[in-house]
């Protein structure tokens, strides 16, 4: 047996060369999808780690209300807790403190009821998170503070100037504390003064604690180094300790463990400080972080494992060929076998043995040429872009891919050896003709069933390998390549009936033999299924590359996005103009409430307001929307102010004591619209100065809101008068006055006069109602704005049954505001398939004012059309988060997360190519080796060798081409009913926008090309050899 194989081999060992390059391809091809699948998955995790934003590589412990005497041992045991558990990294850590409320003797005023209070803080990193701008910063131990300069500027304080704090509010009496202002700083944006109770602001005229008295300000930060505070100070009202793990090279092992301890710190925290504190939590967002890579991770792996499948199943069918056609190779020499007394066991057992030394040999070749093109794949684009770049490498999972996937081939290979294969004379039976019928109807139905189930799947996250999306596409691509192939040879029968009229022999005898020999189509399947792959897998790549953009530039919503940390200060538009080179907006992105509609958990209703006359300019992405018309007609009035302008209030009121908190809304030349906030004024008779509200020249004063808070001495009525003056510039006439909310009737009798750079206003005010917002006077330069006009999304409208011309009432914030629907789009820029309206950020401005709210909306900066290098300026100013399209585009579609799927994409369109040239080769040369004694024959009735392979090209061409046609029809078709519900966004739900089938014309231009050309020259040069040996080796026998 064994000699029989040898003398075998020796003879055939081209067919088995072409069995085993079949068979190395397949194994090769799984072995790259498990290392793709497995290592650089696993790699992908630990790059995106390693990439992630600094703000979602933390955990924080949160402790409140801790005594003075620990708070030392507090922030210390906090600290210990963290480190230990960003174990196995390194960690760094750090600490904000701040005390509960002192007070400030100096400015409280018991007559009144006013109380002015003051807190301690100190942080790690002082001189990092604030830019000093007079004096220096605090030792430790010298009882030196520096403050906000607008809170000394409201405090009335200057360098060397003495701070006394007075008892704590709410406590135990604390002994007072008297500190010396040795430097003024200003926060910067990004430096966490979020965090502060006042939220970085230095001043809050209606702190949480107005029960402490009638009328409460508070001041702060009071800003003493760390030590100062932890040591001796007062009782603290919150500590907070960040800890940051180094993840500038981790493993998969490492991550793994590290979210393991970070969800049990919470609670080892509250074991270790015990009831030293009040209340303590531990939150960290990395646990999340790292299950939303492991999600990402499943759901590119998920779509790996369908492109591989198809993959394999060419290889299958390649084999397949293969087998077959070395079966009809050896059909004399197994006769042969048969008649000296072979059994057909001992056959099926040399057949077993040789297909066993195949995937052996195949084995072994394909561990490491899977391993080099895995290689290969990483070092290129996008992968390497993504730097998951690796050397070669062997796995456990790869080898036993590998390994498996060849005795898999090899076992089809017995199978198809030991069956007896039809002669090419035989006709198929009736039952077989409706076994291959039924079979053809199977696939067919199921195909149809996958496809159903795609189309059904939830638009909801889901990141599972759902068996659906990896079988369904290749049951697609197969059911439809089959009908396609029963569909061509009736199609060759009526060309044949054409080709029976043209003179010469070569058209009608290429026609007929095409037509009418059962052989012609063998490998069809191959060849169309492997075309069909290719230019499935080239369309699907653009297509998934081209919503990746659509999703990434409906995300950000513009080209690039600016989310500040603090509100926008005067001049900040040209700043960012400035750095950026592009077209600038400012925007406001609030969540709100819509009548009773809050939306569910993570989900609320989102408001986008920017300056829509840029909007074109500005805004990008498929939103299906316009935006005109949502801007007011009148232009908003005021006086141009001077720097250094002042605005001084005056006035008197009946039944005091009574007064006024001004805050004054400022415009500068872009438009940008500022506030600023004054101390609170006295309704005495005596002028109240609000300074340092101009500190560039080109601010216009627009509005002033004047809350009126106090206590009538007799009855719940106050007359009060007033007189808002300018240092420089003069008010329009057309300002008026208005009530923030008119509703509950307690401003009468109002009356606005403007006088030069004077404001002279009265009114009655009724003391009845306790919302404050019924007591606040609202000045402004412009008319009452009347509702807010809105674009809405189709899913808000659905939600709150609105259509155009629908009024909606919106909560933002605690503002209530008034909106009307102009126009229903389907989506709004950077929230995609949210629930959202879009407004322009000056009409919702002006709304805002007159209810009340002073405050500008503003939380963002949009830049259309920004020069190269702009993000890294715009990070320079130290404003915000940076967000930009082209980067959000290049983590959706080359991240590391997602760089895997068009890397198998590559891989399956070059094997599919692959296969099919070599299917063609193998046809060919098997059909030209089976009609040798034909093509004899045809050259003894003296046709030429020229005729002869003219109609053998001819022949073979009738069919290659009509099959690779057919093969490119399917793949579109595919790409158009399977490749939209393939894809789903980077959280596995369904992409927003839809995803649109896309068509890379010149892509698939180029592949058809190759693809034609290639199997145009196989033939040829197949053609041309074994016609010339069939002519030398049976002219004789056929003569």
């Amino acid at each position: 047996m064994t000699a029989l194989l040898t003398r075998r081999a020796r003879a055939q060992w081209a067919l088995l060369l072409s069995l085993l390059t079949v068979l190395t391809l397949g194994a090769t091809l799984l072995g790259t999808c498990t290392l793709l699948t497995t290592r650089t998955s696993e790699r992908a995790v630990e790059v995106a780690a390693s990439r992630a934003d600094p703000a979602e590589v933390r955990a924080t412990a949160y402790t409140v209300t801790i005594a003075a005497a620990d708070a030392r041992s507090v922030a210390a045991d906090a600290r210990t807790v963290l480190t230990d558990a960003m174990a196995p990294f390194a960690a760094t850590t750090t600490t904000r403190a701040s005390g509960v409320m002192q007070r400030i003797p100096a400015a409280s005023d018991e007559s009144r009821g006013l109380l002015s209070e003051a807190y301690l803080s100190g942080v790690d990193d002082l001189e990092d998170g604030a830019t000093l701008v007079a004096g220096r910063w605090p030792r430790s131990g010298a009882g030196e503070a520096v403050l906000f300069d607008t809170t000394a500027r409201l405090l009335g304080l200057e360098v060397g100037r003495t701070l006394r704090l007075g008892p704590q509010i709410g406590r135990q009496a604390a002994r007072p504390v008297d500190l010396t202002v040795v430097g003024l700083v200003r926060p910067r944006p990004d430096a966490g003064w979020d965090r502060d109770p006042l939220g970085g602001e230095g001043f809050d005229p209606s702190p949480a604690d107005v029960r402490y008295a009638p009328q409460v300000n508070a001041y702060g930060p009071v800003l003493v180094t760390l030590d100062d505070l932890l040591s001796g100070g007062p009782s603290l009202d919150r500590l907070e300790v960040t800890a940051r793990p180094d993840l500038s090279a981790p493993t998969g092992r490492d991550l793994d463990r590290l979210s393991r301890s970070v969800l049990g710190v919470d609670r080892r925290l509250s074991g270790t400080v015990g009831d030293r504190v009040q209340y303590v939590r531990a939150t960290s967002p990395i646990p999340d972080l790292l299950l939303d890579a492991r999600r990402q991770q499943q759901l590119v792996a998920g779509s790996v494992l369908a492109f591989a499948l198809i993959g394999v199943l060419l290889t299958a069918i390649a084999l397949a060929l293969a087998g077959r056609l070395a079966t009809g190779v050896r059909a004399e020499e197994d006769a042969l076998l048969t008649a000296l007394g072979t059994g057909p066991g001992q056959l099926a057992v040399l057949a077993a043995i040789e297909a066993v030394v195949l995937a052996a040999l195949a084995a072994v070749i394909s561990v490491p040429a899977s391993s080099l093109l895995h290689a290969a794949l990483t070092h290129a684009s996008p992968l390497t872009d993504a730097g998951l770049s690796t050397s070669p490498l062997v796995t456990f999972a790869q080898v036993a891919a590998v390994v498996a996937g060849a005795l898999a081939l090899a076992v089809l290979h017995v199978v198809l050896a030991v069956r007896r294969a039809p002669d090419s004379g035989d006709r198929r039976t009736r039952r077989e003709l409706l076994a291959r019928s039924g079979a053809d109807v199977l696939l067919c139905v199921l195909a149809a069933v996958g496809w159903w189930q795609l189309r059904a799947q939830s638009a909801a996250a889901d990141t599972r390998a759902d068996v659906v999306r990896v079988l369904a596409p290749a049951l697609v691509l197969v059911a439809c390549v089959a009908v396609a192939l029963r569909l061509l040879p009736p199609a060759l029968r009526r060309a044949e009936s054409l080709a029976a009229r043209a003179r010469g022999l070569v058209v009608p005898l290429a026609a007929f033999q095409a037509a009418r020999r059962p052989q012609a189509f063998a490998a069809g399947l191959l060849i169309g299924l492997a075309c069909a792959a290719a230019t499935f897998g080239t369309a699907f790549g653009a297509t998934w590359t081209a919503s990746q953009h659509d999703q990434a530039d409906l995300s950000v919503g513009t080209d690039l996005a600016v989310a500040l940390t603090g509100p926008p200060a005067a001049g900040q538009t040209d700043r960012v103009r400035s750095a950026t080179g592009g077209v600038v907006s400012p925007v406001a992105i609030r969540n709100v409430a819509v009548g009773q509609f809050l939306g569910g958990p993570g989900d609320a209703p989102r408001l986008v307001a920017l300056d829509t006359r840029r909007a074109d300019a500005v805004i990008r992405g498929r939103t299906g929307g316009q935006w005109s018309g949502l801007r007011p007609t009148s232009p908003a009035t005021g006086p141009q102010l001077p720097e250094g302008a002042t605005l001084t209030v005056t006035g008197t009121a009946t039944d005091g004591p009574i007064v006024v908190t001004p805050h004054l809304v400022l415009e500068d030349s872009t438009g940008l619209r500022t506030a600023c906030d004054g101390p609170p004024a006295p309704l005495d008779g005596r002028p109240h100065v609000v300074p340092g509200c101009a500190p560039v020249a080109g601010l216009r004063l627009v509005a002033v809101s004047l809350p009126v808070t106090g206590l009538p001495q007799r009855g719940a009525l106050s007359a009060i008068e007033a007189t808002v003056r300018l240092s420089g510039g003069d008010f329009p006439p057309a300002w008026r006055m208005g009530v923030a909310s008119p509703g509950f009737g307690q401003v009468s009798g109002k009356s606005l006069v403007p006088s030069g750079p004077e404001l002279r206003l009265k009114a009655i005010v009724n003391f009845t109602d306790p919302h404050e917002a019924s007591r606040t006077l609202v000045l402004t330069g412009f008319p009452e704005p009347g509702p807010l006009p809105l674009a809405i999304s189709e899913r808000l409208a659905r939600a709150v049954k609105a259509s155009p011309g629908s009024t909606l009432n919106l909560s933002v914030g605690t503002t209530p505001v008034e909106a009307v629907v102009t126009r229903i789009v389907a989506r709004v820029p950077s929230e995609p398939g949210a629930a959202a309206a879009l407004a322009d950020v000056d009409a919702l401005s002006r709304v805002l004012i007159a209810r009340g709210d002073a405050e500008p909306p503003v939380t963002a900066w949009w830049v259309g059309g920004p020069r190269a290098g702009a993000e890294n300026a715009i990070a320079k100013l130290h404003i915000g988060d940076v967000t930009t399209r082209v980067a959000e585009t290049e983590r959706l579609s080359s991240g590391p997360l997602r760089a895997s799927l068009p890397a198998v994409l590559h891989v399956l369109v070059a094997a599919s190519v692959l296969l099919l040239l070599g299917g063609v080769v193998l046809h060919v040369a098997y059909d030209v080796q089976l009609r040798a004694l034909e093509v004899a024959r045809l050259r003894g009735l003296g046709v030429s060798r020229r005729d002869i392979r003219s109609t053998l090209l001819l022949e073979h061409a009738a069919v290659l081409l009509p099959v690779l046609a057919a093969g490119a029809l399917v793949g579109a078709a595919t790409t158009w009913a399977v490749a939209p519900l393939m894809i789903r966004s980077d959280a596995g739900a369904a992409p927003v926008p839809p995803v649109a089938g896309h068509w890379p014309w010149l892509g698939i231009g180029g592949l058809l090309a190759l693809l034609v050309v290639g199997s145009g020259l196989a033939v040829a040069a197949v053609v041309t050899v074994q016609a010339r040996r069939a002519d030398a080796a049976h002219l004789r026998v056929a003569s």
